[in-house]
């Protein structure tokens, strides 16, 4: 078991990771324009690059989870931070657009890697403030996306070569893997004991195959609810009511705003008020009534409080909420499921952008409707659960 100080400080290096990752996920279309030199290619290849993450993610998630089970979870944040590591200073030598979509590859496993190794942690070290602790994520994440684009800014104008700025990741990564060189991790056995301080709460015998199985595929849905307004909410405001392009486009940033507001008001709704289990239903439904007022009511003022709603409810960690329940259920099974769970969320990546857009073009309100169907399939996911997770698990100990 880590002892209190040694798991913040495992907790602060996670968060830290966090922060890298956020960057590296979008680092190749931020810096498209030097990348595009390098590379000899176009807007177009830079895109194809960057495609090479998904596959990374998705292809290796499922089977390092079930490894981080087998084999702990310190040796899978490591194995993560050095994908990212191979990837930053790769694409400093390279040249050809092939060997930059292997090496973007990485930035996939990476993900894969961290995410199985890192999630499990937080709630290993914190057992009894799990709810709160994976939410946190979502705000380090927001401030790599935050923080980079000033970056990238900062490299244009003063004219500084970008590999730079690569160079500082990875030193940033190696500083941050010294840190957590010398501390012990709490068991993997290490069961989710709820805010009451119990671990001994389960009254039954919880079904993989079924309330496991809505709770993978809610990782899906509670994914691509906020990924369609995150995608699609300039262009329905844009096409399909009339609005100024750059004020559609500014509708973002008040959902980005939300988003990060959100994760300090769930934290601490997770650790003071209600149960996670409550969460990835009430805030399901949350999403589905704006989506439903939008649906019928699409106007510039209905645009911005869709905007800053969807942002408060579908992006302020239902799917990090929906991964407790999981772990909480099956605490045996913790980075199985991160690799499931996070395994459908990214196939809602590949999967949306392929289908939204095709029956947006016949009519942009389809969109919505398709939003408003996930947000209503997570609400029936969510009340399965919900009634399973009374005949298994005292929640009054939870």
């Amino acid at each position: 078991m880590a002892s209190n100080s040694s798991s913040y400080t495992i907790a602060g290096s996670i968060y830290a990771n966090y922060i890298i990752q956020s960057i590296a996920l979008i680092v190749i279309m931020q810096f498209s324009i030097e990348l595009s030199t390098q590379l000899n290619t176009d807007l177009i290849g830079v895109g194809y690059v960057a495609s090479g993450i998904g596959f990374g993610k998705i292809f290796l998630m499922f089977i390092s989870g079930m490894l981080s089970d087998r084999f702990g979870r310190k040796p899978f944040i490591y194995i993560g931070m050095s994908c990212y590591g191979i990837f930053f200073i790769g694409m400093l030598f390279c040249h050809n657009i092939h060997i930059a979509f292997l090496l973007a590859i990485f930035i996939g496993a990476g993900n894969s890697f961290l995410d199985t190794g890192s999630m499990p942690a937080l709630t290993e070290c914190f057992p009894c403030s799990a709810g709160t602790a994976s939410v946190l994520i979502k705000s380090f994440i927001s401030i790599g996306t935050l923080i980079l684009p000033f970056i990238v800014t900062f490299f244009h104008d003063a004219n500084i070569w970008y590999g730079f700025a690569f160079i500082g990741f990875t030193i940033y990564l190696f500083i941050n893997s010294l840190l957590l060189a010398p501390r012990k991790f709490p068991s993997k056995n290490t069961v989710i004991c709820g805010n009451v301080g119990t671990s001994n709460y389960f009254i039954g015998k919880p079904n993989i195959w079924f309330e496991g199985v809505c709770l993978i595929l809610m990782g899906f849905t509670t994914t691509a609810t906020f990924i369609i307004i995150l995608q699609w909410l300039p262009s329905i405001a844009e096409k399909g009511i009339g609005m100024d392009p750059i004020k559609s486009k500014q509708l973002i940033s008040y959902y980005s705003t939300a988003s990060i507001v959100s994760v300090f008001i769930t934290a601490y709704v997770v650790k003071k008020i209600l149960k996670p289990i409550y969460c990835i239903i009430i805030l399901p439904i949350f999403s589905a009534a704006i989506l439903l007022l939008f649906l019928f009511h699409l106007t510039p003022t209905m645009s911005l409080i869709v905007a800053i709603g969807m942002g408060l409810t579908a992006a302020g960690g239902v799917l990090q909420l929906t991964l407790v329940v999981m772990q909480q259920l099956f605490p045996d099974k913790k980075g199985f499921a991160v690799g499931t769970v996070y395994t459908l969320s990214g196939l809602s990546f590949v999967i949306i952008p392929l289908v939204v857009p095709k029956l947006a073009i016949t009519n942009i309100s389809y969109a919505i409707l398709v939003d408003l169907a996930m947000a209503l399939s997570s609400v029936v996911l969510g009340l399965i659960v919900y009634s399973r997770f009374r005949k298994v698990v005292d929640i009054n100990k939870i």
